[in-house]
């Protein structure tokens, strides 16, 4: 344990992170957190976002599982046309 501060529940339900462990913790406004219960204890985890640089990269994984699995264009537009048609 690397730091060990106390901070108080505000009546908004609101905690203050102590500037040190945001600091350690490199935390900036707006970092996204999973809020856990465990017991009488409530964990926060820093969610680390993806960082994608291009539309193809973020793609990449999709287009090469539609290749393995043999799925092309022509099924697409067969999905295209059922939800369509079930609208």
């Amino acid at each position: 344990m690397k730091a060990l501060k106390f901070t108080r529940l505000s009546s908004k339900g609101q905690i203050v992170i102590p500037q040190i462990i945001r600091e350690d913790m490199e935390l900036k406004e707006g970092t996204p957190f999973a809020v856990i219960e465990q017991g009488d204890a409530i964990l926060l985890k820093k969610i680390e976002m993806p960082k994608i640089r291009s539309w193809e990269e973020a793609t990449k994984p999709f287009k090469e599982a539609a290749k393995k699995s043999g799925f092309n264009k022509n099924d697409l537009d067969i999905i295209i046309e059922e939800v369509r048609a079930s609208k």
